[in-house]
């Protein structure tokens, strides 16, 4: 997942990480009196937790896989497990995100439905709340060309939209598509397009249910990622024979990785709740 903070733990150490936060300084609007030293005040902080936990997920392949099918099994296999530990981590990210206490419901759409349909009133209230929050943009501003049929993309936030929405964002009024940036070779590879101060990132393992999608977006620091240094992800194989396998029966192979996401600021997290059109 794009955009957390990443934190490492040393080996042997521990698996709580505690990240601290400390509050803005009220404004010093009250003249110094000449000669008298003003009340001095306290820092005001926050400490957040967050603990790291293992998983994985092991396949076992006979002998008789091994010997009879002609397709390298093994080499597919790992694909497979490559594939699911990142899907699982970013899943993993996913729900604690969904976790977050600020959300937003679709209300100014036309579908219907309670949420609407993502629409351009609604995503201005996320960046309302954002901003009134004062969460720092992650997105750089890409600066117009001349170069015909294409568009600058503001700096803003990144928001991460089911796949099964693309549609409803096209149809936001201040939709532009990654095509129309004037480098869309600097879009990442799962971006969509912008809305204004939103760019998008699209995939369809953003949470649905009911047919509710919740559509994340979050500026820098929102949230955090971490892992153990040299721990963190781990791909194992044993061979035909390990352990009580006395007559080369099985192979298996598997990943573990110790892994903990939490969320720094709610201020600076929006679920954007939303129906298909």
């Amino acid at each position: 997942m794009i955009g957390a903070q990443v934190r490492r733990l040393p080996q042997k150490n521990s698996d709580t990480v505690i990240f601290r936060r400390f509050d803005n300084l009220s404004d010093a609007l009250t003249p110094l009196t000449e000669g008298v030293t003003p009340n001095s005040e306290q820092v005001s902080k926050f400490d957040i937790t967050a603990v790291t936990s293992q998983y994985g997920k092991v396949i076992e392949l006979s002998d008789k896989v091994i010997i009879t099918v002609q397709d390298d099994t093994s080499n597919e296999v790992a694909d497979m497990l490559a594939q699911n530990m990142n899907s699982t981590l970013d899943k993993i990210v996913r729900n604690m995100l969904n976790a977050t206490a600020s959300q937003i419901a679709c209300a100014n759409g036309v579908n219907g439905s309670t949420p609407t349909e993502i629409n351009q009133t609604d995503i201005d209230l996320v960046i309302d709340y954002l901003e009134g929050n004062n969460a720092v943009k992650y997105v750089p501003t890409m600066e117009g060309m001349n170069k015909f049929g294409t568009a600058p993309r503001w700096a803003g936030y990144w928001g991460l939209l089911h796949t099964d929405l693309r549609s409803d964002l096209k149809a936001v009024s201040s939709f532009l598509s990654r095509n129309q940036y004037p480098d869309p070779k600097a879009a990442l590879e799962s971006e969509l397009g912008s809305t204004d101060e939103v760019s998008w990132l699209m995939s369809s393992e953003v949470y649905e249910s009911s047919g509710t999608y919740n559509n994340i977006i979050f500026g820098q620091n929102a949230y955090a990622r971490i892992a153990i240094d040299d721990l963190s992800s781990e791909f194992i194989i044993k061979e035909l024979g390990a352990g009580e396998d006395r007559l080369n029966q099985r192979r298996s192979m598997g990943w573990k990785s110790y892994f903990g996401s939490v969320i720094l600021d709610d201020g600076w997290v929006v679920n954007l709740q939303a129906t298909q059109a």
